[in-house]
């Protein structure tokens, strides 16, 4: 009497099948994840450069500060204060000293004697 042996199947020598989901997610989700920050980064720097603040600026329009401004020469002991409360005794001050610094462009509040300022009109 033959008697008929049943083995096991053979087991794989890698140890590790994947399957066609496992491909996709171990490999196609990364790429597509990939793709996409690659695609966003460089819209960025395209739209960026068309929207920057130096095209902006392209063409400047000059602007006649005689219309709108007086040049006042500070003296020693002038303050802003005191020369926006002489320009323009009507207004709050606050506002004037604003509106100097605007127009001059002061990175603070400090003037030396000798500087010319441009001091608005009175309104």
């Amino acid at each position: 009497m033959n008697a008929m042996v049943i083995s096991a199947p053979p087991l794989s020598t890698t140890g590790i099948s994947l399957t066609r989901r496992g491909r996709l997610v171990l490999l196609g989700i990364p790429a597509i994840l990939t793709t996409a920050v690659m695609v966003f980064a460089a819209l960025a720097i395209v739209l960026g450069s068309i929207a920057s603040p130096a095209q902006a600026s392209v063409e400047h329009v000059a602007v006649d500060m005689a219309e709108y401004a007086a040049t006042v020469t500070v003296l020693q002991g002038d303050s802003l204060w005191s020369i926006a409360a002489a320009s323009n005794p009507k207004r709050d001050v606050r506002d004037v000293v604003s509106e100097i610094v605007a127009l001059n462009e002061l990175g603070s509040g400090v003037v030396h004697a000798g500087q010319r300022l441009f001091v608005p009109l009175p309104k």
